[in-house]
């Protein structure tokens, strides 16, 4: 999965989240599947922030997975389970 939010006036008013909860929706009901996961680079706070609060969770990190213009940046691996996403609701 990747989502991108690009328009800076529109950061914080939970799009991110309402993207993220409309597409797990449809990944866990109408498509069936079990888990859904990232990739997130580590330096992303707002990302990740934005992760966890729609239930995924870290479950690894690949060192320097990313090259941007000089610098080598951790990805980070987050993903949710099927059951985790219905628990949510409760």
């Amino acid at each position: 999965m990747a989502t991108g939010l690009y328009d800076v006036a529109q950061l914080g008013k939970g799009l991110g989240r309402e993207l993220i909860k409309l597409v797990l929706s449809h990944a866990f009901g109408p498509m069936g599947l079990h888990r859904v996961d990232l990739r997130v680079l580590a330096f992303n706070e707002r990302a990740i922030r934005c992760y966890r609060a729609c239930g995924f969770v870290e479950e690894g990190r690949e060192r320097e997975a990313a090259r941007i213009g000089e610098v080598w940046h951790d990805d980070i691996i987050m993903g949710i389970l099927a059951e985790e996403f219905r628990g949510q609701a409760k």
